[in-house]
């Protein structure tokens, strides 16, 4: 299941508490009880209690999503299109979420992914494929067809969607702050690492809003696989429109993909 969150939402000031210092960086911790064993059950459909408890503490600790201070002067002064998002401007976008998601596998004793120039390039690819198809996560799935598209042009021999997380956020218009996007992406990851399913914060103590973690096996590599289990990735991030929607597209290619000859004909991290 995909998730999508609504911009407004993060700002409204029924749903953003004041914070008590102007600048704040921006942490992601997982908390006592949120365990790979415990994740692997709920991964495999049998989230435990304690974990959905833990789940919920995880959702309300992580709070950068929902304070007003960004981590920067720069970043609130420094104004963005979405649709026209600069090089520099991805790469910065994607070492934030980088950032975010080590410090949470950290937690679990794993590997760091890294960031990748061929990942931000497929990332880059498989935007334009949303983007000119007319899809994003309003259609409620992954628009595999393009992923393999994108993942056979960048030498990725794979025919389904082994690369791609996503989440989502509506906004009126593609002009925000880098501390808005910044925000974008940390409750998006939130919702991927806690099972969250709700499309903002105010839902967050409904222990029935708890039940998706596909995601977080993913950016944990966490999914009981002998071989592949507690591995890294390497990464890249793109955002993609579909109407008043963005998809943000968290794109990872598996060391073990990278390694192989049967799936990796030319891609180079």
């Amino acid at each position: 299941m995909q998730t999508i969150t609504e911009s407004s939402n993060l700002f409204n000031p029924q749903t953003v508490q004041a914070a008590s210092k102007k600048y704040v960086k921006a942490k992601m911790k997982l908390p006592k009880g949120y365990t790979r064993s415990a994740l692997l059950k709920a991964y495999q459909g049998k989230p435990s209690a304690s974990f959905i408890k833990a789940s919920m503490k995880g959702m309300k600790d992580n709070d950068f999503s929902r304070i007003k201070a960004g981590e920067s002067a720069r970043d609130n002064k420094t104004k963005i299109n979405i649709n026209k998002l600069t090089a520099k401007q991805k790469k910065e976008l994607a070492n934030f979420a980088l950032k975010m998601i080590n410090e949470a596998r950290a937690d679990l004793k794993l590997k760091p992914w890294k960031y990748s120039s061929g990942v931000q390039t497929l990332a880059n690819d498989i935007a334009k494929e949303y983007t000119q198809n007319k899809r994003g996560i309003n259609n409620g799935s992954h628009y595999v067809p393009g992923i393999v598209r994108a993942c056979q042009k960048n030498g990725l021999n794979l025919e389904d969607n082994y690369v791609e997380d996503m989440a989502g956020f509506t906004s009126p218009t593609p002009k925000m702050t880098m501390t808005a996007m910044k925000k974008n992406i940390y409750f998006g990851l939130k919702q991927m690492m806690f099972g969250y399913v709700g499309s903002n914060e105010k839902g967050r103590n409904k222990k029935n809003n708890y039940r998706e973690w596909e995601h977080a096996g993913d950016l944990f590599n966490t999914q009981g696989s002998k071989n592949t289990d507690g591995d890294y990735n390497y990464f890249g991030f793109s955002v993609s429109k579909n109407g008043k929607v963005y998809s943000m597209h968290f794109i990872s290619v598996p060391t073990f993909v990278v390694n192989s000859s049967k799936y990796n004909l030319s891609f180079r991290p």
